[in-house]
């Protein structure tokens, strides 16, 4: 893929505990609801893990966009933006899977403007794969019919070089 290693982040081992630090605060407030909806597959300390993984990417992101001392939220979940930058909001969406596509979730159609960003590896290194708008990535073709998401390969993503420039990252991202 075009302009991987070029949007490549390597965290430190502070935004490391920063991540872990964050997952355990993220799993003392989750509903029982998310458990049962989407905790089956996994034990408490995998679920932990795969916040801390899916907060380590937040990081990278507000690293990558020169975000110095980002603090990750604890209690927005699907309310608010993962990282907010000037008038940009992102929703980063992570998959351990280098291959792995852009998941969206049918409550994301609450804020369609969103800038979503795949975020692929684990910690401490991970790549910015690309992004594409939610309302953009909430076209029926991508609708998964088994699960009632929408999934977005990586093909169907924009570099992430191109974001500046485009419509959604005039903001000075």
């Amino acid at each position: 893929m075009q302009g991987l290693m070029q949007d490549r982040v390597i965290l430190d081992r502070s935004q490391e505990i920063t991540a872990h630090r964050t997952a355990l605060e993220r799993a003392a407030v989750m509903s029982e609801e998310w458990f049962r909806l989407y905790g089956q597959q996994l034990n408490y300390h995998e679920m932990i893990a795969q916040h801390a993984e899916s907060v380590g990417a937040e990081i990278a992101v507000a690293e990558y966009f020169g975000l110095r001392g980002f603090m990750p939220s604890v209690n927005t979940f699907k309310s608010e933006a993962d990282v907010s930058i000037n008038e940009a909001r992102i929703e980063v969406k992570h998959t351990r899977n280098l291959m792995g596509h852009l998941i969206l979730q049918e409550s994301q159609r609450s804020r369609p403007n969103d800038v979503c960003i795949l975020v692929v590896g684990k910690s401490p290194v991970y790549q910015l794969v690309g992004w594409t708008v939610a309302h953009m990535a909430m076209a029926p073709k991508y609708k998964h019919t088994l699960q009632g998401n929408y999934w977005v390969s990586q093909r169907n993503l924009f570099e992430m070089k191109y974001l500046r420039s485009s419509n959604y990252g005039d903001t000075q991202i």
